[in-house]
């Protein structure tokens, strides 16, 4: 598993003035699951980073880091079919094989196929690496429209 650190989890809160047990509560955790996810000790799957994002008003690449521009919350379905579809774009897009991303995420190819056939939804960890390393957004993998 790749550690996440997003250090914009706990300004967000403190800006706000709140509590992790607040958080917590309002994306339905225990505290002490919200405080790994500030601390990076446990990964956000997509649905509770979708909650955060929504909870904050501010987009998955500002919440990430993935940018520093403070855009607002687009409200979105975490759907395994547009994640896939637009991580197969991507990679055509921009002439990269699927073999290049497995080395890099450290899974297999049946894994990766999984994810970009909208069998499984991708590990938050692997689409934010992804979105990094190829100068990406998670909002646009995340947006059917894309």
């Amino acid at each position: 598993m790749i550690t996440m650190l997003f250090e914009r989890l706990r300004d967000l809160r403190e800006d706000k003035n709140i509590t992790q047990e607040k958080v917590a509560e309002k994306i339905h955790v225990k505290r002490s699951t919200y405080s790994g996810y500030e601390i990076g000790r446990d990964q956000i799957p997509l649905p509770r980073l979708n909650l955060l994002a929504e909870f904050y008003e501010v987009s998955f690449d500002y919440i990430t880091g993935i940018t520093d521009i403070k855009s607002n919350y687009k409200k979105v379905n975490i759907d395994a079919a547009i994640i896939g579809k637009n991580l197969k774009n991507l990679r055509k897009k921009k002439h990269i094989k699927a073999t290049e991303i497995c080395k890099k995420l450290n899974i297999n190819s049946s894994t990766y196929s999984a994810y970009e056939t909208g069998k499984v939804i991708i590990q938050t960890d692997f689409l934010y690496t992804i979105a990094k390393d190829y100068e990406y957004s998670l909002d646009k993998f995340l947006d059917k429209d894309n």
